[in-house]
């Protein structure tokens, strides 16, 4: 059974804290406040549908057969793929307007990392959404 330890103690891989989270998501939060672009909420509705889809199918990783995660597999890419595309979105948008990016570079382009954020994203949004 896993718990945030789970995620914490594994060996392999770059890894954000959960306060480092935090503070990424609460810095791209201030980031699109701050943006004057008319169609910014499309942007970050569409950031935010993209994190949930990756990480529902994320989630329901560990409840398939080994047939299921390779018939899956390509869609959980294309998903992955998909969320970073909208986090690069997000990121061009603010570096537009000068307004402050550091959150990117603090995200950086790890894979795995940007894939924990989406899980990330999707976890602070269902419980804020109770």
């Amino acid at each position: 059974m896993n718990n945030y330890s789970t995620y914490t103690n594994k060996l392999s891989g770059k890894k954000l804290s959960f306060d480092d989270m935090c503070q990424i998501l609460t810095d791209l939060n201030n980031c699109i406040t701050n943006l004057q672009a008319a169609d910014k909420m499309e942007f970050y509705n569409d950031f935010l549908s993209k994190a949930f889809k990756y990480a529902g199918v994320r989630c329901e990783w560990e409840l398939l057969s080994t047939e299921e995660r390779a018939e899956k597999d390509a869609y959980r890419t294309a998903l992955h793929n998909s969320f970073i595309t909208s986090v690069n979105i997000l990121s061009r948008l603010c570096e537009a307007e000068k307004v402050d990016n550091s959150w990117r570079l603090k995200l950086s382009d790890d894979r795995k990392v940007l894939g924990d954020f989406a899980c990330f994203v999707a976890f602070v949004n269902g419980i804020c959404n109770r």
